[in-house]
């Protein structure tokens, strides 16, 4: 009967470490012998080798070595509560904005904080801002698409979806903004500046009236001197809102009631134009179909210009920021984002242009005259009664294009 080993006098992981030596087995490749074939199995030919000749190992040896190992190998990595660093910017930043769209300051702030070079491109329409994005952003980072333009813009794979973990102000907006019918959940976008839509007129030019309802602009005393909007979408949506229905409907019926109220209009309209600032100072135009912010660039020439939302309710509609799949500088483009969110750098952009943002945190540090003003800030009885155009199919602006271009044929 051969002879057993003595295993207590035997150094396991000594004698472990000169196997893998000699015969060119790596830390990583016995584990994985282990993990395959089981602790003893793998270990067995180790152990054979440090018998003494014709000694039978001893499986409690082998357990004994597969447990050294185990012991032995790297710990896995344990979870750390330590915050995740944010990523370094890249060294620049391109957006496509609205002339006088951004405060200078903000923009400072961003460079100065990260190191990044701001440059800034310019549009004046939106098919122009459209068409230098592209299909995928161009060359541009950041800009500033539309609301009722983010759906399309997403199903084409224009718009790259937000990295939230980077955009951490996203908490400021309002609660009204942070699940937008066009965008839910502001997965793609977040919304930068609203306005809305309703009616404006020289006082003077009216003898004194002050009109509170969008009829107004059905009324026979001011025929000539009347614009609309050159807007399918906003003309719909004003006059759908004055018959009680919605200003997104996809009646058709709704659609036709409305193009009847357009078409018995259509003669007392001297102009549909979307130069409402040109429109309304040219001194023929006495009550109009505006943007509501574009107010105060009239009172510059007409210093009594006043402006209402109609009493039936109006359109509120709103530009966002994005970032863009073929984004040359992602990490840089996201981080801006959030920069625009800080509740300041939001009150700063709102001060230097006078459009409301979304930002609650923001209204702290906002202009009192602007907050104060119904017609940028109205009262929540009033923006209750707005409504925000939506994308429709295209099988519905369809039907709405089709009635457009009959009552503007």
């Amino acid at each position: 009967m051969t002879e057993r080993s003595d295993w207590s006098t035997v150094d396991l992981q000594k004698e472990l470490t000169r196997y893998m030596v000699e015969h060119r087995v790596s830390r990583r490749e016995l584990l994985e012998r282990i993990a395959l074939v089981g602790g003893a199995a793998a270990l067995a030919p180790i152990v054979a080798a440090c018998s003494s000749p014709g000694g039978s190992p001893s499986p409690s040896a082998a357990a004994s070595v597969a447990a050294s190992s185990a012991a032995s190998a790297p710990p896995s990595e344990a979870p750390s509560v330590a915050p995740t660093p944010v990523p370094s910017p890249e060294a620049e930043l391109n957006i496509l904005n609205w002339t006088d769209y951004l405060a200078d300051d903000v923009i400072a702030s961003f460079e100065q904080k990260y190191g990044t070079k701001v440059t800034q491109s310019f549009f004046s329409t939106t098919d122009e801002m459209y068409a230098k994005l592209g299909d995928d952003g161009g060359d541009y980072d950041i800009s500033f698409p539309i609301s009722v333009d983010v759906p399309d813009m997403v199903a084409k794979g224009t718009i790259q979806k937000l990295d939230k973990s980077l955009i951490t102000n996203i908490g400021n907006l309002g609660k009204e903004w942070q699940d937008p019918g066009y965008d839910p959940g502001n997965t793609y976008t977040v919304p930068y500046m609203w306005w809305t839509t309703g009616v404006g007129y020289d006082p003077a030019k009216l003898g004194g009236a002050t009109p509170t309802s969008s009829k107004e602009l059905w009324n026979t005393k001011w025929s000539g001197h009347i614009s609309m909007l050159d807007d399918w979408q906003e003309v719909f949506g004003l006059t759908l809102i004055q018959m009680g229905k919605s200003a997104n409907s996809d009646n058709t019926a709704d659609l036709d009631a409305a193009l009847a109220l357009l078409e018995q209009q259509k003669p007392l309209v001297r102009t549909y134009s979307t130069d409402t600032i040109g429109t309304m100072t040219s001194g023929d135009i006495w009550i109009g179909h505006i943007w509501g912010a574009d107010r105060f660039a009239i009172q510059e020439t007409i210093p009594d210009f006043a402006y209402y939302i109609p009493e039936e309710g109006g359109v509120k509609g709103n530009d966002t920021i994005a970032t863009f799949t073929g984004s040359p500088h992602p990490v840089a483009a996201q981080l801006f984002i959030n920069h625009i969110l800080d509740a300041q750098n939001s009150a700063a952009n709102t001060n230097l242009i006078y459009y409301m943002g979304p930002n609650e945190a923001a209204k702290q540090f906002i202009d009192p005259a602007i907050l104060d003003d119904p017609t940028i800030n109205p009262d929540q009885a009033i923006v209750d009664k707005l409504e925000e155009l939506l994308a429709l199919d295209q099988s519905v602006r369809d039907e709405y294009l089709k009635r457009w271009q009959e009552l503007r044929g």
